[in-house]
């Protein structure tokens, strides 16, 4: 092998490509004015289809200042260093979006599906790298939750918090019986690691004094969190690289007069409200409203004695709010504003070379476009030991997969017990709230733990898409999931992909995948078919599955107007 590397490069040719003449990025406002009060976000991007260059949508930026504030509504907080590791967002900033609508020359080509956190989710997850996590999963603020630290708080004894939690970031001291961090409750090595980039402190003593300057933080974008024994506030900026969030970004050619609107439904705006106990951090009760069942955000353990997690000294009423631009806790008598007031577009824009615009518009004066889009479907409350069968859609062409993600039903998490199917007077979670618009839960990044769906199969107009069903948990880790969005399928070891491993799989990662691109020919893919689920859920607690089937569009688009060809 290195013989024929060493003979290639000898080879190849040494010459200077003049493609392009220039390649700019131009950012472009949205249209809210500084409004998010329902957290969507509207782009109009005439000026690109006005600018007279090409675009490339792969290499274009979504970028959204946020502003997460804790507020101690009743009494104060400590004030101590680690109030800057009070909160922090959940994995991943893609988890800000729950839906969006894209239209090029005034045809929609994107539906406005919820839930697309969900789908990208799990790409982002089966598809990156360890080195991708590392190099590049601080701008996307990415750091894979860990799995085995997901545990299940009945009773409101202790500052951890309710229901489904995995928000702990201080390590277990060692014991004798459970030696190093092996406790039933451990730390989030995952969520660590982010909020060591967005829980920057101007005021610690192990800062240089140089970087000490909210002005600077401001006029520089970094992520950074400010305190007092009132407020403590993050400011961070979510830069999302728009191929991430749909596969149409990803296939778009370079186009000239692309004009395009975007609609962008995010996961702010919303409020959580935790009642306290003096001394001991005990949350006794919660309040949850957030626009689509989505808290993208995470509350570490608090009390007063700094034991578990940050010091909430006498606060006993807090509200935690996540804004855009600035902080959503409008009843505060300052309000922080990100010095960046309103989201961006950065367009990726290239001047073509003359000589090379000219072959390029005649190799490709129109180019077709094949994209998966998504369809969003949710099976509900299913008991402990049930069999389901729901059909999600009783007509779709073009399936290429089905996505499961079960999580805790909302009908009994917060229950005294996590398999209990009643609520106790006792338990603070409302009924009805899910892990996904839980503060403490890990969720959406992660799924139900040691969640386990068996004798599970898809039924496409109904015949059997396995031939016998899934009964273990590790068939579809192996057969599917292991391979679905991993470089050359996961088969070459030294030429592979993907973060979940068997272990994570079974812990806390157990989405269930789906191949359904598989089909005789064109026309059989052409017809379409419903779709339907069918299995057990063997877990020990009640589950929500959430199921996202993704299925193939196509578009033409002139790469010289970029107008659509009908």
């Amino acid at each position: 092998m290195a013989d024929e590397v060493t003979l290639q490069n000898s080879l190849q040719s040494q010459q200077n490509i003049f493609d392009f003449q220039n390649r700019q990025f131009t950012y472009i406002p949205d249209q809210n004015s500084s409004s998010y009060s329902n957290g969507q976000i509207n782009f109009d991007l005439a000026s690109i289809a006005n600018s007279g260059k090409y675009i490339d949508w792969s290499q274009s930026l979504l970028v959204i200042p946020l502003v997460l504030n804790l507020n101690a509504a009743a009494g104060l907080f400590g004030g101590g260093l680690d109030s800057a590791f009070a909160a922090s967002l959940k994995n991943g900033v893609h988890q800000l979006i729950n839906s969006m609508s894209v239209e090029l020359a005034n045809n929609q080509v994107v539906n406005l599906t919820s839930f697309s956190n969900l789908d990208i989710n799990y790409k982002l997850l089966t598809s990156m790298s360890a080195d991708d996590q590392i190099n590049f999963g601080k701008t996307l603020l990415f750091s894979k939750d860990t799995a085995e630290s997901v545990f299940y708080q009945g009773a409101n004894t202790s500052a951890l918090g309710a229901g489904e939690c995995n928000n702990n970031i201080k390590q277990s001291l060692f014991t004798t019986t459970s030696g190093w961090g092996a406790t039933a409750i451990d730390s989030n090595a995952g969520r660590l690691d982010r909020m060591l980039y967005t829980s920057f402190d101007l005021s610690a003593s192990l800062v240089p004094s140089k970087y000490t300057s909210t002005s600077l933080c401001n006029t520089n974008l970094k992520n950074y969190c400010s305190y007092t024994t009132s407020n403590i506030t993050y400011y961070v900026t979510a830069t999302i690289p728009l191929r991430i969030l749909h596969d149409i970004f990803k296939k778009l050619p370079l186009t000239k007069g692309t004009y395009a609107r975007l609609i962008i439904n995010t996961n702010t705006a919303c409020t959580c409200n935790l009642t306290l106990t003096t001394s001991t951090g005990v949350i006794t009760a919660m309040t949850v409203s957030s626009q689509n069942g989505v808290l993208p955000f995470q509350i570490t353990p608090c009390a007063s004695n700094s034991g578990q997690g940050w010091n909430a000294s006498t606060c006993t009423s807090l509200a935690a709010t996540l804004g855009i631009a600035k902080c959503f806790n409008t009843s505060l008598t300052a309000v922080a504003n990100h010095s960046l007031s309103q989201a961006r577009i950065y367009g990726c824009m290239y001047d073509m070379s003359p000589i090379i615009e000219q072959k390029y518009l005649s190799l490709m004066p129109s180019k077709k476009v094949v994209y998966n889009d998504i369809l969003s479907f949710q099976v509900l409350n299913v008991a402990a030991g049930a069999n389901f069968s729901q059909i999600l859609t009783n007509g779709i062409s073009r399936a290429r997969y089905i996505l499961m993600i079960p999580q805790h039903s909302a009908s009994t998490h917060g229950a005294a017990t996590a398999a209990a199917s009643t609520y106790s007077s006792t338990i603070v979670v409302p009924t009805g709230t899910g892990p996904m618009n839980s503060p403490f839960s890990s969720s959406p990044g992660t799924c139900l733990p040691y969640s386990s769906i068996t004798n599970m199969n898809i039924l496409e107009s109904g015949v059997n898409h396995y031939q016998t069903n899934l009964t273990f948990r590790w068939e579809n880790w192996l057969e599917e999931v292991r391979q679905s969005n991993s470089l050359q399928g996961g088969l070459q070891l030294g030429l592979s992909s993907g973060l979940i491993s068997q272990q994570d799989y079974e812990n806390g990662y157990g989405f269930i995948y789906v191949d359904l691109s598989r089909k005789q020919s064109e026309a059989s893919d052409n017809v379409a078919r419903s779709i339907q689920v069918v299995g057990t859920n063997s877990s020990l607690v009640a589950m929500d599955i959430y199921c996202i089937i993704g299925y193939e569009r196509e578009i033409t688009i002139s790469t010289a107007t970029g107008s659509l060809i009908i």
